[in-house]
C-alpha cells in the first residue's frame, strides 16, 4: 500500500511540475549580443578575406598590441563599404572586447588594418576575431571570423571573469608646447 501511495504521490508532483510556469531567464539569456552563434553568410559576402592573423596555434599576451589585417579582392561585383563591428570572442562564442564599431574599410587601396590593445580581462584561453562587414545595398552584415588564438593573461595580476564586453576607448593625453609662454618667465 505505502509502495502505491509513494508511486502515486510521484506522479501528482510530476504532473505538478510539467504544469509550472517556466522561469523567467535572467542574466545572459537576456543580452542581445552576449551569444554569437556562427552562422552562414548570405551568398553576396564574396570577396573579403582576413589576411592577419591566418596561422593557428598564435599566443599573444594580455595588454600587448595587437594586429588585424583584411583585404576585400579588387574584381568583385559588389564590394563592401564599412566595418560595422569587430569583436573578440571566446571559445563559447561570447563577446569578450569590442575592437571598434563603424570603421574604414580601406587603409591602402584595397586593404584595411586595425591596431589596438589586446586588454581581454577573461582568463587564458582561446579566442578569435569576428568582424561584421556591410555590403553597398544589403540589410544583413557578413560576418566574417579569423583562426583561434590563445591568450595568455598574467599570473601576477588580478582580473575579474565575466562580465559586460569592454570597448576599447582612447586614452586621453595632452599636447605639450615646446615654446615657453609667460607662466614660464623667472619672476624673481
Amino acid at each position: 500500500m505505502k509502495y502505491i501511495l509513494a508511486l502515486a504521490a510521484t506522479f501528482m508532483l510530476s504532473v505538478k511540475a510539467a504544469s509550472l510556469e517556466p522561469r523567467a531567464e535572467i542574466g545572459e539569456a537576456l543580452m542581445m549580443y552576449g551569444y554569437n552563434p556562427p552562422r552562414v553568410n548570405p551568398e553576396y559576402c564574396v570577396g573579403f578575406s582576413i589576411d592577419y592573423p591566418t596561422t593557428p596555434g598564435l599566443v599573444f599576451e594580455h595588454g600587448s598590441i595587437q594586429q588585424l589585417k583584411w583585404s576585400v579582392d579588387e574584381n568583385v561585383t559588389s564590394a563592401p563599404d564599412i566595418i560595422t563591428r569587430i569583436r573578440i570572442l571566446n571559445s563559447t562564442q561570447h563577446n569578450q572586447f569590442i575592437i571598434g564599431e563603424n570603421m574604414t574599410l580601406f587603409r591602402d587601396s584595397n586593404t584595411g588594418e586595425a591596431i589596438f590593445p589586446l586588454d581581454v580581462q577573461d582568463v587564458s584561453g582561446l579566442y578569435h576575431y569576428r568582424i561584421m562587414v556591410n555590403y553597398v545595398g544589403t540589410t544583413v552584415h557578413c560576418v566574417y571570423e579569423s583562426v583561434p588564438f590563445t591568450i595568455l593573461q598574467n599570473p601576477f595580476k588580478k582580473y575579474f571573469t565575466g562580465g559586460p564586453a569592454a570597448v576599447v576607448v582612447p586614452k586621453p593625453y595632452e599636447l605639450y608646447s615646446l615654446v615657453l609662454d609667460d607662466s614660464y618667465v623667472n619672476q624673481a
